[in-house]
């Protein structure tokens, strides 16, 4: 258990880039298809995620660097 208690250090995210294969990714305000779509979607193309969380409607959503919202990761490959 050495170094996993009394350290208080929790892994830092660190912003990642994806590659988007579908050219209608809705981008949402949260994350979650509960939340409501900004009315935009991705395009095909490759977008830098700076959060990650867990979500209704998919494995886990990430939010996009341009702030126009978090997309499903279940549709982008990681770079």
């Amino acid at each position: 258990l050495e170094g996993v208690l009394g350290t208080g250090a929790e892994e830092t995210f660190r912003p990642y880039l994806v590659r988007v294969s579908i050219p209608d990714l809705n981008i949402r305000v949260g994350p979650g298809t509960d939340q409501r779509k900004t009315g935009k979607h991705t395009g095909v193309g490759t977008f830098t995620i700076i959060e990650e969380a867990d979500g209704i409607g998919a494995s886990r959503w990430g939010r996009l660097k341009s702030g126009a919202g978090w997309v499903s990761l279940d549709f982008c490959e990681r770079l």
